[in-house]
């Protein structure tokens, strides 16, 4: 057989592999459909500070709130009298009545920096527990949210990332960066990407 009949020969049998791992993708796969958001953020401390002050941060919007009992928040923010920044769930601040779990993964120092995190870890969490936040320490969260996009109805997990920049202390303010994937289920923190997985 020449050379030039074996080449199509090749590409014959060559293509119903690629139609195979074409195929092998579920299309019935939830699919991300919102691009990943992100702001920098100030917080004010929960205590020491006004009522009325954001104390507290929603994940799904990457913004600070006030931590009332409209439970639109997922945590408060806390500077103790050392100047640490503490962390402060939900369910430590008011009574839930929505679905209300908060898991926060502390990510090793000097691992990844912050604008590389591209994906949050799957597993590892601490949940429900008052945490504090070195400056300059990327955190990771899954947080219950009831009001997640639909383009995954299955669940309600909601990820995240976190860094604490800088801490006012007689100012009584927290500056921070947040990125959240508001895909329900799906673990990608790429500012202004939507998540492929």
């Amino acid at each position: 057989m020449s050379l030039r009949r074996a080449i199509p020969l090749l590409a014959l049998v060559a293509l119903p592999v690629a139609a195979v791992v074409a195929c092998s993708a579920d299309p019935y796969a939830p699919k991300a459909l919102y691009p990943v958001v992100s702001d920098t953020i100030r917080v004010a401390a929960l205590n020491g500070t006004p009522s009325e002050a954001e104390s507290g941060v929603r994940l799904l919007t990457a913004q600070s709130i006030v931590p009332d009992f409209s439970e639109q928040f997922d945590f408060a923010l806390d500077i103790d009298s050392t100047g640490s920044v503490i962390l402060v769930p939900r369910s430590k601040v008011v009574t839930c009545t929505t679905i209300c779990q908060l898991g926060v993964r502390l990510i090793p120092v000097d691992s990844v920096p912050f604008d590389s995190l591209f994906d949050v870890p799957p597993s590892g969490f601490t949940y429900d527990s008052v945490t504090t936040i070195p400056v300059g320490r990327i955190v990771t969260f899954v947080t219950k949210e009831v009001y997640c996009q639909p383009s995954n109805i299955s669940t309600y997990d909601l990820y995240a990332k976190m860094i604490i920049d800088s801490v006012d202390v007689p100012g009584r303010a927290i500056y921070a960066r947040v990125a959240s994937d508001p895909n329900c289920g799906f673990r990608g923190v790429r500012p202004g990407e939507v998540p492929g997985h």
